[in-house]
């Protein structure tokens, strides 16, 4: 197939931002994605579940989740190391998910920008450098998706 004068081509995509706004304070929206009593209820895609979470809530400090899939009951296990926590405005931390095998993928970067508006806070979600462009689709699908999870959470809509 040959391009034609009108088409763009580009490089494939290895990063997204996804921007949201929830009617809630700043510090409640961070608290949102550090405390794992918050984070059960919206950190995994729509029709999976968290099973765990395990946080060493410092610079260099790891986390670990579980989630399960209510549709296939397979279980996943994401893990990463916080790069940067500046309460209440940003939080960076790595992001690879376990292999069968116990080797894990590709670390993506995770940075989120929280700024307070004055009708809620605003989120800036931005994940990078993926191996590929289809794991960057799908972590941009999830998260899209957590993140309605995390605005009815704040009682803002469905899940």
């Amino acid at each position: 197939m040959q391009a034609n004068a009108n088409d763009v081509l580009q490089a494939p995509v290895r990063d997204f931002t996804l921007t949201r706004r929830f009617n809630a304070p700043r510090r409640a929206v961070f608290r949102a994605f550090v405390e794992p009593e918050h984070m059960q209820h919206w950190w995994a895609p729509r029709g999976f579940t968290m099973l765990s979470c395990a946080l060493d809530l410092r610079e260099g400090g790891a986390w670990r989740m579980r989630i399960r899939s209510g549709e296939t009951g397979a279980i996943q296990t994401e893990v990463g190391v916080y790069r940067e926590i500046r309460e209440p405005e940003r939080l960076s931390f790595t992001h690879a998910w376990v292999r069968a095998n116990g080797t894990l993928t590709h670390p993506a970067l995770v940075t989120v920008r929280f700024t307070e508006r004055r009708d809620g806070t605003e989120v800036s979600f931005h994940q990078e450098d993926f191996a590929t462009a289809a794991a960057c689709r799908s972590h941009a699908d999830g998260w899209s998706t957590s993140l309605d999870k995390l605005a009815a959470y704040f009682g803002e809509g469905k899940p």
